[in-house]
């Protein structure tokens, strides 16, 4: 008897290790290459509820009114990308490109003023002071022309990329209006697929996977709000114009994981400092410290009452799908243990006691 439940616990085990792998593969290396598909079906989910409204109080084809709702949100988020896009690399470019002539007319000045002081208190450091500017001089400014050229190379690179993200953008584009116009039809034929238990499973899975999606939404964006408070605050504290919309530009900056708040926050501190604005310079410092306290404690908590996993095993999620995964696996990897154990707790599955 011992041996028979041995023999059923390796292959129970081996069928979940072998699942879990599967996952892993599918979400890796299927999940990109399907990507424009899975976003165009992501959004046929979000607009359904709105098209099914308008299409029963106007009474008009659900084609027609999918075409023109997806015409509109295309139309408008090509118009906000364009404005935002054109700003932000027309600025990024200028900035690059002028960082060495910014270096000999504000920075080595404000470098020069400080030894001047310096020695002008202890004038027996002179040769030294002299020959430490010296040399911070030549590899400031070659540090400078070389992260100028750099910049500017790979925001040239990234034109070169355009073809490929433009065919990703058209076949999303296309596959979210078959998916938005044939939603109910697609959706039966994927759900005739399966049978019984199955197929109350499939719906089970489908249900709590937007659910889920939608939980996550509503986490991230309370992160934003908090950020964006303690960002405002903070730049309103120190003086900066316009604190409240450079709030809400960082705090964006600040969702992704692979920027951060320290992307602007770090270089505006070293900067404020070497041109002497010990305020602004302690005040940035500060204000990056606190964020990123704050974000890492609540992020944990927030988004694991919305999902109904413990901070720290949601923590440790993120932090294992951050590492097999990369940006997507510190989401994915949450959602899918979420959707396990409901599925779990409503008795579809028994994995977890």
């Amino acid at each position: 008897m011992n041996l028979e439940k041995q023999k059923a616990f390796i292959i129970h085990s081996a069928y979940i290790v072998l699942l879990l792998g599967i996952v892993y593969v599918s979400i890796k290396f299927l999940l990109p290459l399907l990507m424009p598909f899975v976003i165009g079906m992501i959004i046929a989910l979000v607009f359904r509820h709105i098209i099914d409204l308008i299409q029963k109080k106007t009474y008009v084809k659900r084609t027609f009114v999918s075409i023109f709702i997806l015409i509109l949100f295309y139309g408008l988020l090509a118009l906000i990308i364009s404005i935002i896009g054109l700003k932000v690399f027309t600025y990024v470019e200028n900035l690059f490109y002028s960082l060495p002539t910014l270096y000999e007319t504000t920075i080595e000045p404000a470098i020069r003023k400080i030894a001047d002081n310096l020695i002008l208190n202890f004038p027996g450091v002179q040769q030294y002071v002299e020959e430490f500017l010296n040399n911070i001089s030549d590899s400031i400014f070659s540090y400078l022309k070389t992260i100028s050229s750099t910049v500017v190379t790979k925001i040239t690179g990234l034109a070169g990329q355009l073809p490929a993200l433009l065919i990703k953008l058209i076949f999303t584009i296309v596959s979210s209006f078959f998916f938005t116009i044939d939603y109910y039809r697609i959706s039966e034929f994927l759900m005739r697929q399966f049978r019984g238990e199955r197929r109350e499973m499939m719906l089970k899975l489908k249900d709590n996977g937007i659910g889920t999606l939608g939980k996550f939404i509503k986490a991230y964006s309370l992160i934003i709000t908090i950020t964006f408070l303690e960002l405002s605050i903070g730049f309103w504290i120190l003086g900066i114009p316009n604190p409240f919309l450079l709030g809400a530009l960082v705090a964006i900056v600040d969702i992704l994981p692979i920027l951060g708040t320290g992307a602007i926050l770090l270089p505006w501190s070293i900067i404020s400092f070497v041109l002497g604005n010990l305020k602004i310079g302690i005040g940035m410092l500060l204000l990056y410290i606190v964020v990123t306290a704050v974000r890492q404690t609540i992020e944990p908590k927030i988004v694991g009452q919305q999902i109904g996993l413990h901070p720290i095993v949601t923590l440790l999620l993120m932090y294992v799908g951050a590492q097999l995964m990369g940006v997507l696996g510190l989401l994915i990897l949450p959602i899918i243990a979420t959707i396990i154990k409901t599925l779990n707790d409503e008795g579809t599955i028994h994995l977890i006691k």
